[in-house]
């Protein structure tokens, strides 16, 4: 009696295997699952770099404006509250004012001299019109007596 043996023969049809299949599956499937962790980390990642920018220009722009508020507002202690403050030099908000208080009335200046030229060529125009409508008049006045 002859045992059978388990052997595979070799030929050129290819030999199915599901252990192969299910190993290749398994691994384009870890492939897949960790290309997509690494997608939901790099956008968390994106997500929290932009909130901690918006929040560090947020920030900045607090900062900014508190510091014109200082700037722009009167220092006054609770020892100073209502006694009236004298102070030695101008505050920045009153020198900021005067100068624009100077540069306005330069401005008010130049316009009032621009108007004041500007009415001395229209009454030299008029009287340059004038010259002429009573040098015609005579001219026509002179055709009237001779014809």
């Amino acid at each position: 009696m002859f045992e059978r043996c388990n052997r595979k023969r070799l030929t050129l049809t290819p030999h199915y295997d599901p252990r192969v299949e299910e190993i290749v599956v398994y691994e384009v499937l870890s492939v897949f699952k960790t290309f997509d962790e690494e997608l939901t980390k790099a956008e968390e990642e994106e997500k929290r770099r932009l909130e901690e920018e918006k929040r560090r220009l947020e920030e900045e722009e607090k900062k900014r404006q508190e510091d014109q508020q200082k700037l722009l507002s009167v220092n006054i202690t609770p020892e100073d509250r209502g006694k009236q403050a004298v102070e030695s030099e101008p505050h920045p908000l009153v020198l900021v004012l005067q100068e624009k208080l100077v540069t306005q009335a330069v401005e008010q200046e130049k316009i009032k001299e621009d108007i004041k030229n500007l009415s001395e060529g229209q009454e030299r125009v008029i009287k340059n019109q004038e010259d002429i409508s009573s040098k015609l008049n005579a001219i026509l006045a002179h055709f009237a007596r001779n014809p």
